[in-house]
């Protein structure tokens, strides 16, 4: 329980304590009590000519053409530090990445992992990342076993097919193979699925929303072996301090089709900071708070990690061409 009220109190810190002000105070317009009749009469004219969502898009996309500029700058400026930092999960960027983890499950079970990762921007909207873990494995039971080696590698792939200040959308998938080192640090499946990204810019909170969904399920591998069939939902709050320091409050979400839909959830606070043009370093923490007992669930989480991140693409020429950006209206 501790540690579920630390996640908490650690994702609402970074998701709400260091959010601007500006957030918390919608317009400084006076209340309708000290407004004189005909400024009520003016503000109830505009209301009916704009209705709810006129008010909605002035508030997203400026109610001036001067806010209108600044406003999309300001998401320019949010996509981009987020691509450079390689928090953006639809940017094209490359990175090279190694990350420490210590978690802690249910049932006494706890790892330690070194991760190392590299995502590869193939041509300007095409990537493909391929992640491989190697992990020390304790089990305090009495019949458990301690156990290290390389886990199961995961490669995923697919391109941002839709680009512009308010959105941008990542379209691919993701495959996992069975390389671990024995039968406790792997599944022993082979998977496949497809997975999406969106990512919206919010520049009067200085954050870039983005949630990203993946569907994993076994096409083959060990018979004996249990087959696997679940998806997770990661959705998250980057936002973006200055030029060097960000921080992200995420909560992913899984649903294994295979045992009656079970569901977990955790969370996880992230802060990290640019050293210089290529290097980040980030430290992250988290808990479980639903479904803790499933083999998806923590029960917490720390990691301590090391990024260095370019923005090149190996080739120039697009794999696809992505899809029209919406012109004026016709006359």
């Amino acid at each position: 329980m501790t540690s579920i009220l630390a996640a908490v109190a650690v994702w609402l810190f970074l998701w709400l304590g260091f959010f601007p002000l500006e957030i918390f105070a919608e317009d400084t317009a006076p209340s309708a009590e000290t407004q004189t009749q005909g400024e009520q009469g003016t503000e109830s004219r505009e209301e009916k000519r704009g209705g709810l969502r006129g008010r909605i898009e002035s508030r997203f996309y400026g109610a001036t053409p001067e806010e209108q500029t600044r406003l999309e700058e300001e998401r320019k400026r949010l996509s981009a530090a987020a691509a450079v930092f390689g928090t953006d999960p639809t940017a094209i960027n490359g990175y090279y990445q190694l990350e420490y983890g210590h978690n802690t499950f249910l049932h006494n079970l706890r790892t330690d992992t070194a991760t190392a990762e590299a995502r590869l921007p193939i041509t300007p909207n095409f990537v493909m990342r391929v992640t491989m873990p190697y992990v020390w494995a304790d089990l305090n039971q009495p019949r458990g076993f301690t156990t290290n080696g390389a886990s199961d590698l995961l490669v995923r792939f697919g391109g941002r097919v839709y680009a512009s200040p308010e959105l941008a959308v990542f379209v691919g998938g993701d495959a996992t193979f069975p390389t671990g080192s024995n039968d406790q640090l792997s599944t022993g499946k082979y998977t496949l699925g497809p997975g999406g990204a969106v990512a919206v810019p919010l520049p009067r909170v200085r954050s870039l929303f983005f949630s990203f969904v993946q569907d994993y399920s076994s096409v083959g591998g060990d018979p004996s072996r249990a087959n696997l069939h679940f998806m997770r939902v990661t959705s998250a709050f980057n936002t973006i301090w200055s030029e060097r320091w960000w921080s992200t409050a995420s909560m992913e979400w899984d649903m294994n089709w295979n045992q009656n839909r079970k569901t977990t959830m955790n969370l996880v606070g992230e802060i990290g900071h640019r050293l210089d043009q290529h290097w980040n370093i980030f430290a992250s923490y988290g808990a479980g708070v639903m479904g803790r007992d499933s083999f998806l669930g923590l029960d917490w989480t720390v990691q301590l990690g090391v990024r260095w991140v370019f923005m090149t693409p190996f080739f120039q020429e697009r794999v696809f061409e992505q899809f029209p950006k919406p012109g004026p209206p016709s006359q």
